[in-house]
């Protein structure tokens, strides 16, 4: 395992995808255990929503949603909290894939071997690909001993679909944090950019009906093909998965292409 570029990457990261997953299901085990509660006071949490400013209301979701386990999950897990930690992690692992290889200065020694740079990167890539899947596996072990536990029920097929979105979104700005420490700018550049983006087009997809924006505002964010809330209660969108897809090959490519071209200075 240890002999190739994805399995090194992966044992380096496996401290970081044990404590992971443990984080994840307990808290999305937690989230699940309140859903009884909410559910019985489900009436006067919607009065008491109605009365929130409109803004409010539009970064939350249909409040009205919080009677089902899907649109509970939807909106107080998967519409923001879930894919905010994701994130996190697929940041920061593609900004340290090469980043922090090139300040310890090993990238050379990496590069020494007979492997080329799109090997090294696309193995890289992998690497946070499998640790993404494997994080989010135990954290849906994590959300179904949950329903279990407080003898509901939910539509697997929607869960695996609102499951697969997280990953993408995850994949996609983890791939552009790579992509752009592969370019040339450095790990701690890449995240920063990698997360301010993240964090505007949630805002600008969340906001945009508030300040009567055109709605293709909201078409050129991430977020409007990721909507988990949606998939969750009405099933899976396949084309807005495949436009999350094709905009990681596309990062991917653009990584590649400019690891490949650019000078490696260590």
């Amino acid at each position: 395992m240890l002999n190739s570029v994805f399995g090194k990457t992966l044992f380096d990261m496996r401290r970081g995808l044990i404590w992971w997953s443990i984080g994840l299901i307990l808290t999305n085990l937690m989230i699940v255990l309140i859903f009884p509660s909410i559910e019985e006071s489900s009436a006067a949490l919607t009065e008491y929503m109605q009365n929130l400013p409109p803004a409010m209301i539009a970064l939350i979701g249909d409040i009205a949603n919080f009677a089902t386990m899907e649109g509970y999950l939807g909106l107080e897990l998967f519409s923001f909290f879930l894919p905010a930690l994701t994130l996190g992690f697929g940041i920061a692992y593609g900004g340290s894939a090469i980043g922090s290889e090139e300040d310890s200065g090993t990238l050379d020694a990496l590069l020494s071997y007979p492997i080329t740079r799109r090997s090294v990167l696309t193995q890289k890539f992998g690497a946070i690909t499998v640790f993404a899947l494997l994080v989010l596996v135990a954290s849906t072990a994590g959300l179904l001993l949950g329903v279990v536990m407080v003898d509901s029920s939910i539509n697997m097929v929607n869960l695996a679909a609102a499951v697969l979105n997280v990953g993408l979104l995850t994949l996609l700005f983890g791939t552009l944090t790579l992509a752009l420490t592969g370019v040339g700018l450095n790990r701690g550049a890449a995240s920063g950019i990698s997360a301010g983006l993240a964090a505007l087009t949630f805002l600008m997809n969340s906001l945009a009906p508030l300040a009567d924006l055109p709605e293709v505002v909201r078409h050129i964010t991430p977020w409007y093909y990721y909507d988990a809330v949606e998939v969750l209660q009405t099933g899976p969108e396949p084309l807005n998965a495949a436009v999350l897809l094709v905009g990681i090959v596309i990062l991917l490519v653009i990584g590649v292409v400019g690891f490949q071209r650019r000078d490696i200075a260590v």
